[in-house]
């Protein structure tokens, strides 16, 4: 995985199930191809969580079809898997009132602090980066 944020995701995943968590929320609000997001529930299943709800989202919407195509793939009841077209702003006040367990977006230039102040509300840890599926 070349995006940056993973060695983090990865950690805190473990770090959940050692605290004896059995379930997690993900949302990854620039989505793209899902790649990072499909890694994460894929390791977070293998690491014996039982309820993984994730959703991703991306304004663009291009690459969308694709992720719902490799998300189809996956048939297991203990993860749902949603994908939506919409702004990283617009998903992070969705998950302000019930934060995600972790949260993945991008800026784009002149949002940053912004997006930033609404990271912090949206999800208990939140990772800045590039669109995920682009390389870092």
């Amino acid at each position: 995985m070349q995006d940056l944020r993973w060695p983090a995701i990865a950690a805190r995943l473990e770090a959940m199930r050692e605290e004896g968590r059995r379930s997690i929320r993900i949302v990854d609000a620039a989505c793209g191809d899902a790649s990072l997001l499909l890694l994460a529930i894929r390791s977070a299943r293998s690491l014996g969580f039982v309820a993984i709800e994730a959703r991703g989202v991306d304004r663009d919407g291009v690459l969308l079809p694709q992720a719902r195509r490799v998300a189809a793939t996956i048939r297991d009841p203990a993860i749902d898997l949603r994908f939506y077209i919409g702004t990283a702003a617009a998903a992070m006040r969705d998950e302000t009132v019930f934060p995600a367990d972790i949260l993945l977006y991008a800026a784009p230039p002149g949002e940053a602090s912004a997006l930033m102040g609404l990271a912090r509300r949206a999800g208990q840890m939140a990772l800045a980066g590039p669109r995920s599926g682009a390389a870092a």
